[in-house]
């Protein structure tokens, strides 16, 4: 088995054993604002939460996850320029290939659909933030991860 098999499969089942680990943060309510911070850019000129910069890709994606779960709040969409923080690399929201969005009260629900369902791209959750980021592209799976912010 490839390694990269391997750690989908690894995260897959880590995922049915312990659905507890999808939850990175627990919500608080659709009042509170998280400050996203994980991928960083020095201007987010023409970023935020407008769909119709993303590729179709994305949107067709963003739209299976609204017609599935309906009140998604949209986090992050375009933001060009933006860098992935731990490694300084170009983001996918960079070139509107990735949504950053929450679904209240159902996040381990979303995460576990997204593991069986979203093979065109990669599905991630941070430990220290409340939302879930969707990409399309390399299929990967990172659930509870360090976001690089500094704390």
């Amino acid at each position: 088995m490839r390694r990269g098999s391997m750690f989908v499969a690894l995260c897959a089942m880590l995922a049915l054993f312990a659905p507890a680990v999808a939850e990175a943060k627990s919500y608080q309510g659709d009042g509170v604002r998280m400050k996203h911070r994980a991928v960083t850019s020095r201007k987010h000129k023409g970023g935020g939460t407008a769909t119709g910069c993303l590729t179709s890709e994305a949107r067709s994606l963003l739209g299976r996850i609204r017609s599935r779960f309906g009140n998604v709040q949209v986090i992050s969409t375009c933001r060009p320029g933006a860098r992935i923080a731990t490694t300084g690399r170009r983001s996918k929201h960079a070139t509107g290939q990735a949504v950053d969005f929450r679904v209240p009260g159902r996040k381990a629900e979303v995460v576990r659909w997204l593991i069986a369902n979203h093979r065109s791209g990669g599905t991630m959750t941070y430990r220290d933030m409340d939302h879930i980021h969707v990409d399309v592209g390399s299929r990967f799976v990172a659930l509870n991860r360090p976001s690089g912010k500094r704390g």
